[in-house]
């Protein structure tokens, strides 16, 4: 294939085997084999290409790690059901002759000593707020040994079928699940106390069904053996799947169905006693099928409040579901449910670093995962509005240090209502593996594959990404915004400023936003007049609010009316005739499809070895030096933070520049760099003039539509003209 771009010089004897057959043969007969009359012309058709980034609702330049598909969960071994359950923790659907049910995710932590006037007792986690105090005894539980993932039921015409899926699942003889089933719908009937030491009660239970590896047993309502039907243990899929014959336990009408797990004695048919139980507690960690109305995201963490307030009585009657065998009979399906506001969703990573997962002082600030299980949980805002028949904006919101995914739905619902409901843009939190990741390594491979997911079940508006955070949150926005300001409309930190961070001069597209207290002992005030200062010196666009108020209780005060206001809806930069771009060999991240990939119409961005920087100029695209204009005032946005100080600068009109052919980089530790010439205005005819200035010698790859041409530039400054290589390809070098 020709290259895009050639020195200019004496032009190549070239002909085009396709476009220019005859115009070929007559100028090169003896090289060119005639096609038969009969024979076809045209090449075996290509593979389809993926769908690209725009077809998706992404940007184009996400990083790989967006692209990538999600893998499969294996399917379990002696299920013969549907395996498509619900993204949504907290919901059930049906699925030809399936009902699926999917739980929430890292909740297994039992009750506590019930608070005077609430449910829930102290915290008792370093790190995320929980409401739950029980432990696990056992190092092989990896902490999270009885944390139910998804639960079925399925019907065929000789069996049910009972399943439990786990979310860690490190050693199989840990985990112990009871399902409870009221076989007539009446509580007036049947026991109420559970079987397997659960030491809760439910009433109505005619029937229940113990499951461990060792085995199951199939009880009456009076603790009596029915049958001890085989359980399958499946570690890929981590179930457990029991198959009972219809004739052991016949099926008709309406059950209500019960589900709780914890952790099994040596025997496997009861569970131990948990770690951290009081006398008199249960010994359940985790009952199921609790819904999201039953858990509402405030100050619900871990989307445990009920569980932990009802296993403090004991009495776990209110969490249900209710088996319909007509539905199951007649392979009736329904559709997943899709709730408005705040959710917890999952998806399956790339990676597995573990399981379980790592709690306590020790794990809290070592910027290590803590969550380590290939699901991982997310939570969504779906604002009211949306109905999926245009494209929407999508707004991150990064949580804090010791926070998670549920932090802005647990603790600032005005801000939720203002940044999601009223902008009618979807809102994402990430756990990040964890509550002291800095959005690093696998803490920031979260939020990008978060992203695929969420532009796979939802549909996204590429051109308005907003990035935001509060304090980590605010620290990753700026590394996430530093690294892609191609990526996003606007960048907003609260209490998250970097100070003098020398990477914010990447931000010349990309409007930042920062607002903090005076008296914030975490962030402090010199740390965000460094970052105004420096956006000043750059004469960038920015909004500085300054409260009077400390680090904590700037998020409880839920003050941030101004900061929704400022991301509006603005779209994200596509085409500079500018580029600055400074970054760190450490931010190539190649093998997690992570890291810089490049800015604008630079792309595939490699540093020799430590620091490096691009600076870069089109005349091919309008050039114009904005006017910064400095507006410092006092807003009183409205909100319970109070009144603030303002320091703003934005842009005025400017003098322009006038358009030209030349293509002017300066490289600094830059290893290699690809051009895109369409990005950068320079593909369309006429000759290219290309001036570096490099500190040693550098690839610099130029990529036209139609091919592509690699040339390495010397050390100091140099200029050489390029011209764009012929239309007919491809092409064959005539002989002499």
């Amino acid at each position: 294939m020709s290259p895009a771009l050639q020195e200019a010089g004496p032009p190549r004897r070239t002909c085009s085997h396709e476009a220019c057959r005859a115009r070929a043969r007559r100028r090169c007969p003896a090289r060119l084999p005639r096609v038969p009359a009969t024979g076809s012309t045209q090449a075996a058709p290509a593979a389809s290409p993926p769908a690209s980034p725009a077809s998706r609702g992404l940007p184009d330049g996400v990083p790989p790690a967006v692209l990538r598909p999600e893998r499969p969960l294996p399917s379990a071994d002696g299920w013969p059901g549907s395996e498509a359950f619900a993204r949504t923790s907290g919901t059930g659907r049906l699925d030809r002759g399936s009902l699926l049910w999917t739980d929430f995710l890292y909740d297994d932590r039992g009750t506590t000593a019930p608070a005077a006037g609430g449910p829930a007792g102290s915290l008792s986690e370093v790190g995320t707020p929980s409401f739950g105090g029980y432990t696990y005894t056992s190092p092989s539980a990896k902490g999270n040994a009885a944390d139910v993932f998804r639960a079925g039921v399925h019907l065929d015409r000789s069996a049910s079928y009972w399943r439990v899926d786990w979310t860690t699942f490190a050693d199989p003889s840990l985990p112990l699940a009871v399902w409870t089933m009221d076989t007539d719908d009446s509580t007036a009937t049947g026991a109420s106390d559970w079987p397997a030491a659960a030491g809760v009660s439910s009433p109505g239970v005619e029937r229940s069904l113990v499951l461990s590896a060792k085995g199951a047993q199939l009880l009456d309502g009076a603790g009596t053996v029915l049958a001890r039907p085989t359980v399958t243990v499946d570690t890929a899929a981590r179930s457990f799947v029991v198959r009972i014959s219809r004739t052991v336990l016949p099926v008709a009408g309406t059950w209500s169905v019960r589900l709780a797990a914890g952790v099994a004695d040596p025997s496997g048919t009861s569970m131990a006693r948990p770690g951290g139980a009081l006398p008199g507690q249960p010994s359940v960690y985790q009952a199921s099928f609790r819904t999201l109305a039953q858990e509402p995201p405030l100050y619900q963490f871990w989307n445990d409040g009920a569980q932990v307030a009802a296993l403090a009585t004991g009495d776990v009657s209110d969490f249900a579901v209710d088996v319909v065998w007509a539905d199951l009979a007649a392979r009736r399906s329904t559709p997943e449910a899709s709730p408005k506001g705040w959710s917890p969703r999952w998806y399956v990573s790339s990676v597995e670093p573990g399981q379980g997962q790592l709690t306590g002082a020790d794990t809290l600030r070592d910027g290590q995962p803590n969550y380590l299980d290939r699901v991982q949980p997310y939570a969504v805002y779906v604002p009211a509005a949306y109905d999926g028949k245009r494209p929407t904006s999508l707004t991150f919101l990064l949580h804090s240090f010791t926070q998670n995914h549920n932090q802005y739905a647990s603790t600032t619902p005005t801000f939720s209502r203002l940044a999601c409901e009223e902008r009618d843009s979807i809102c994402v939190t990430t756990l990040g593996r964890g509550p002291d990741g800095e959005y690093e390594g696998l803490a920031e491979l979260d939020v990008w594959e978060v992203w695929g997911r969420v532009a796979a079940g939802f549909r996204l508006d590429s051109e308005r990404t907003v990035v935001a955070g509060y304090s980590m949150g605010g620290f990753g926005t700026t590394k996430l915004a530093t690294q892609h300001p191609d990526l996003f409309a606007k960048a907003v930190t609260l209490a998250g400023s970097l100070g003098d961070y020398p990477q914010l001069e990447n931000l010349r597209e990309l409007p930042y936003y920062l607002a903090g207290g005076a008296a914030d002992e975490l962030v402090p005030f010199t740390d965000q007049l460094a970052t105004a200062e420096l956006l000043d010196g750059f004469g960038y666009r920015y909004r500085w609010l300054t409260h009077a108020t400390d680090h904590v209780a700037y998020e409880l005060q839920d003050g941030f009316a101004d900061a929704a206001s400022w991301m509006g809806s603005s779209v994200r930069a596509r085409r500079p005739g500018r580029i600055t771009f400074t970054w760190d060999k450490r931010q190539e991240q190649p093998a997690l499809g992570i890291g810089v990939t490049g800015a604008y119409w630079l792309r595939s961005l490699s540093a020799r070895t430590g620091a490096a920087r691009v600076e870069a100029s089109s005349g091919g695209l309008f050039l114009a030096d904005p006017t910064p204009l400095t507006a410092p005032g006092i807003v009183a946005p409205g909100d319970t933070a109070g009144p603030a100080v303002v320091r703003e600068l934005t842009w005025g009109p400017g003098p322009s520049r006038v358009r030209s052919r030349d293509l002017v980089l300066s490289l600094t530790g830059v290893r290699s760099v690809t051009v895109d010439l369409a990005g950068a205005g320079l593909d369309r005819g006429g000759a290219v003039r290309l001036t570096t200035t490099a500190d040693a010698p550098t690839t610099v790859v130029l990529v036209g539509p139609r091919s592509t041409r690699t040339v390495t530039v010397p050390t100091g400054t140099s200029t050489r003209t390029l011209r764009p290589a012929r239309r007919d390809l491809p092409a064959v070098t005539c002989p002499p």
